[in-house]
């Protein structure tokens, strides 16, 4: 590939852990090699590329093998297995303030990091003020930084990093420390270095990499599961934490494309013209627990399949669900999320006051409708949600269909002036008159 920033060919990262210390001298020392250690692969034949100018996010769960991947790619941790390459200058933000050295003042650590990075003393002095206008820690920058606070870590070792103009920029979590201005302003900045500066962003802020990243990838126990679109991959990732956390089936998609409709299915097709235009839910959109599953679901306006949808209309969601035991305290609910996976409204069944829905074993239809609001016109995707318990969002998923559908809101001779229109309620006008001397 020979516009690629970043080259990884099927690197492996391999890790030896002993029991105890002592371990490691006497593998060492064994005269006939016994071995004391058990092996953990940390990365597993990663294998992908970054092209210039790209911005990738990387996500997956805690111990994915994210951070390792970072540290590979930097240098930092040579691969058991494999390569990298990388063609230019990166700059990275590994960890909270890596590479400071506490008993150093902030100026004093700025010049080392750049000059580290292969900045000139001279360069940097051209720089200085422009990384201390962006940290905005003032009379700090001469304190050492063991005494900062760790958003004042963080919005220095930012400033420094970026203001180095490198070829590739790495981020590992550092957009999720520091207020939310701080946060707004990282953004900013690097959706201006994208047009210029290759982008490698780690978080779990899924708003973050839904707005900045082009492409990402989806690690798990150090495989890549996924490289493609922002929103597919976000999908995924939140399939897997609920898979995770509620004690679902892990791991990737299974490559269903329909699951097959039951009896009871089958018996309710036949009582149901319209069953048949129903969309099924493939198991890789499925995630949650799963003593409830989402089998196939219908969202019409007008009791018909719709493209567009505007302000006022109601939409009717509709649920062939199979339960595998009876539930006291069921919630039914939907999110709707932009085009790049940020969610922008939703609601459960927990709003209707004193509603407490019983679900039997088997198989049940489940209906609910709202009505569409006056938001920005552009596609929107709709997922929903089955979750047991008593708390909005507090529960346990049972099963979670991802962007099941997609539509279009429209809004004719309506301006929107931002996500949605918020009405005024009233507006006066008083004159002021000067008094009389």
């Amino acid at each position: 590939m020979t516009d690629a920033a970043i080259s990884v060919s099927n690197v492996s990262k391999q890790y030896y852990l002993y029991k105890r210390p002592i371990h490691r001298v006497l593998e060492t020392f064994h005269p006939f090699g016994h071995k004391y250690h058990t092996s953990f692969d940390a990365l597993s034949n990663v294998d992908f590329q970054v092209r210039r100018g790209e911005s990738v996010g990387i996500i997956g769960r805690n111990g994915s093998g994210k951070s390792t991947l970072l540290q590979v790619i930097c240098g930092n941790l040579q691969p058991t297995g494999g390569q990298v390459q990388v063609n230019g200058r990166i700059s990275a933000l590994l960890e909270l303030g890596a590479g400071f050295n506490p008993e150093f003042t902030g100026r004093e650590n700025v010049y080392l990091s750049t000059a580290i990075l292969g900045l000139s003393r001279q360069e940097t002095d051209a720089r200085f003020g422009q990384i201390t206008d962006f940290a905005d820690i003032g009379e700090f920058i001469d304190r050492p930084v063991k005494m900062y606070s760790s958003g004042m870590y963080i919005r220095l070792a930012f400033a420094t990093a970026i203001s180095v103009d490198p070829d590739i920029l790495i981020v590992d979590e550092a957009l999720s420390v520091g207020d939310i201005f701080f946060q707004q302003k990282c953004v900013e900045r690097m959706k201006e270095m994208v047009a210029s500066c290759t982008i490698v962003l780690v978080s779990h802020d899924m708003h973050a990499v839904s707005n900045l990243c082009d492409r990402v990838f989806v690690l798990d126990h150090g495989k890549t599961l996924f490289d493609g679109r922002p929103m597919d991959g976000i999908a995924l990732y939140t399939k897997l934490m609920h898979d995770e956390r509620f004690g679902g089936k892990s791991g990737g998609p299974s490559g269903s494309d329909e699951p097959s409709v039951p009896e009871e299915g089958v018996l309710f097709a036949d009582q149901n013209e319209d069953f048949l235009t129903w969309l099924p839910v493939p198991d890789d959109k499925r995630g949650g627990a799963g003593k409830v599953v989402i089998q196939r679901v219908s969202v019409t306006k007008d009791l018909r399949p719709f493209k567009t949808v505007q302000c006022g209309e109601e939409i009717l969601v509709r649920m062939l669900v199979s339960a595998s035991e009876s539930i006291s305290e069921t919630i039914f609910g939907y999110t709707i999320k932009d085009r790049v996976g940020v969610a922008l409204f939703g609601e459960n069944s927990l709003c209707l006051v004193d509603k407490i829905i019983e679900l039997d074993k088997g198989y049940s239809l489940i209906e609910y409708s709202f009505v569409w609001p006056e938001v920005y016109p552009e596609e929107y995707t709709m997922t929903l949600g089955i979750g047991e318990g008593v708390h909005p969002l507090v529960h346990t998923i049972q099963c979670w269909a991802h962007n099941i559908i997609s539509f279009s809101a429209v809004t004719p001779d309506i301006f929107v002036h931002g996500i949605f229109n918020n009405p005024l309620q009233r507006l006066s006008v008083t004159p002021l008159q000067p008094e009389k001397s």
